[in-house]
């Protein structure tokens, strides 16, 4: 296997971790905005998103670093036909984190609090909705072996980049309430816990019915994307769609360790999915990760480099979530 092809691995597996931390941090500030009046939700959320989930947007950055550093003909083409929605995502980013800092050192205030609270959570599916819309939008111009050579506008705001961003929506909510469920469950708040399994269990709900009509939208607008998802990706499409059966089958049962595990696995399916059934593509018909891959030399520095740093980022996030990721025992006197 060749390098450029070894670093793309590379870069789907940290595009992977960012889906999954990132997306349950993304889903909490959802599921906050549709928590309603309930204070008791609104506590468990703030208290789940901590510095943990905070600290896993650290994934992204990575991700762009390496994209920039391994592909930069790539890095270029996207950062010009996607400027608008990946600017307009990142800006949501922002806006989520500082609304929820704000928020954490208001004076009491319960308009200001309203104000940022709706901000926070508006922001927190801006995000999303638009990374998957982008994301849809990139398939669908880039599975055709008949699309132009170079492509100058994506379509990212058409009807099938709008029901991927729904399903991103959904999968971030739902890594969210499986992620809090189980962290309730450990903590002994069975009476919050049982809140957000039901709302697990919604938000799974429409996870599965927005994939099943994401697929149908595939095959009516993007008839090369859905060849490919059901051929070459043919595997990991059905993993993702069992794994979210499991996943609303162990919220059923209150399995909830089983419930974050294969909402994990739908993720990871769901983004290698999309992956494999671009592949080798980046963006249009010639543009694959070998025709914008960097230099060898460049290539051998960055990959020596990103190891040095998954050296020292690893411990230091599992050390992250050994702090603030498990329940603090209790004081006894």
């Amino acid at each position: 296997m060749s390098l450029p092809a070894l670093i793309a691995i590379g870069l789907g597996l940290t595009l992977t971790t960012y889906a999954i931390f990132g997306g349950a941090d993304l889903g909490a500030g959802i599921l906050y905005l549709t928590s309603g009046k309930s204070i008791e939700q609104r506590t468990a959320i703030a208290s789940a998103i901590g510095p943990l989930w905070e600290a896993n947007h650290v994934w992204l950055i990575f991700t762009i670093t390496i994209l920039f550093s391994a592909f930069p003909s790539g890095f270029a083409a996207l950062g010009t036909v996607l400027l608008a929605p990946f600017t307009l995502a990142l800006m949501a980013i922002v806006v989520r984190g500082v609304a929820l800092g704000l928020r954490t050192h208001a004076d009491g205030n319960a308009r200001s609090d309203r104000l940022l609270g709706r901000t926070f959570g508006a922001a927190s599916v801006v995000a999303p909705l638009l990374f998957g819309a982008s994301a849809a939008a990139l398939a669908q111009v880039s599975s055709t072996a008949h699309g132009p050579a170079t492509v100058s506008s994506l379509p990212w705001r058409g009807l099938f980049a709008g029901i991927v961003g729904l399903l991103a929506v959904a999968l971030c909510a739902h890594l969210a309430a499986t992620f809090i469920t189980n962290r309730l469950r450990q903590t002994g708040q069975a009476a919050v816990a049982e809140r957000f399994r039901h709302r697990g269990l919604q938000t799974g709900t429409s996870l599965l019915a927005l994939s099943l009509l994401s697929l149908l939208g595939a095959a009516w607008k993007a008839p090369a994307l859905w060849h490919n998802l059901t051929t070459t990706a043919l595997p990991l499409l059905l993993i993702g769609l069992l794994a979210t059966s499991i996943s609303l089958y162990a919220l059923a049962r209150r399995y909830y360790v089983l419930a974050r595990g294969a909402t994990m696995l739908t993720t990871a399916a769901i983004i290698w999915g999309w992956l494999v059934a671009q592949s080798p593509r980046l963006i249009g018909a010639r543009l694959t990760i070998h025709a914008a891959a960097a230099t060898g030399p460049a290539l051998t520095a960055l990959a020596i480099a990103a190891i040095a740093v998954l050296i020292m980022v690893l411990p230091a996030f599992y050390l992250l979530y050994t702090l603030f990721g498990h329940p603090s025992p209790k004081a006894t006197e």
